[in-house]
């Protein structure tokens, strides 16, 4: 074989495995590299402050306190379905919490059935809303979209990182939003499905992740100059979860 006809071949070989290396770059980085790290850390102690603030109590079958703490650590994720959930004591509640806080509490109060790992929050001086995390599409589409889960007209992976920036409010329970930049992985979103229509279709399904808990009132959810989300609604003060 001639210098020349080897030298293609191993060029053809290059582009090759450049092609796949970058396709491989592309579908690992929806889900195997990690979500954004928007710089948000919490400890335990920040999920304690959040549980205070919020004065919700979780028993899980029987399991309180530092007991169910150690239980989460290797809880097994199932379907909401897989569960009975009983809430009481609704209280009205007003309260503020950070960063990581809000981070703790959204990581922490749930991980056997929430759909979110390794999810962070934060609020810019100018009031944008940031949030990062892997988001369990699988569990998503059987738990709460099942409807029109069917209607994507992409395959999707069973899990994928997602980053998203913008103005983000709910007012009576009903989400409003001014997204600025969604990312799925390390590819951003088009432009074009960040227009009204797309924002409105979002405005009428993301609900689905809070409203699932009943009797549940947002009457406002927004964010402060220092920071903080400021949440003003009626909270049920004790949640019992068991396995069915």
């Amino acid at each position: 074989m001639s210098e020349k006809k080897v030298n293609s071949k191993f060029i053809l070989l290059a582009v090759l495995l450049l092609v796949l290396g970058g396709v491989f770059w592309v579908y690992a980085s929806f889900s195997l590299f990690g979500p954004k790290d928007l710089g948000v850390e919490y400890t335990h102690e920040d999920y304690l402050s959040a549980l205070e603030k919020t004065g919700i109590q979780i028993e899980y079958e029987g399991m309180t306190g530092e007991q169910l703490e150690e239980y989460k650590k290797n809880a097994e994720k199932k379907s909401i379905h897989d569960y009975n959930f009983e809430f009481s004591e609704y209280e009205r509640k007003e309260f503020t919490l950070t960063a990581a806080e809000s981070t703790a509490l959204l990581n922490e109060i749930a991980p056997g059935f929430w759909w979110f790992d390794n999810l962070q929050v934060k609020v810019s001086p100018d009031g944008t809303m940031e949030g990062s995390s892997t988001a369990d599409i699988k569990r998503l589409k059987t738990d709460l979209y099942s409807d029109i889960a069917g209607d994507v007209p992409i395959p999707l992976p069973d899990s994928l990182n997602i980053y998203s920036k913008g103005q983000i409010s709910v007012t009576n329970n009903q989400l409003s939003g001014d997204p600025k930049t969604f990312y799925l992985g390390a590819i951003p979103l088009s432009d074009k499905y960040m227009e009204e229509e797309s924002v409105n279709t979002m405005e009428e399904y993301f609900p689905r992740i809070y409203t699932v808990i009943p009797g549940l009132e947002i009457t406002s959810l927004t964010s402060n100059s220092n920071g903080e989300f400021v949440f003003d609604g009626v909270v049920p003060q004790k949640v019992s979860v068991t396995e069915k």
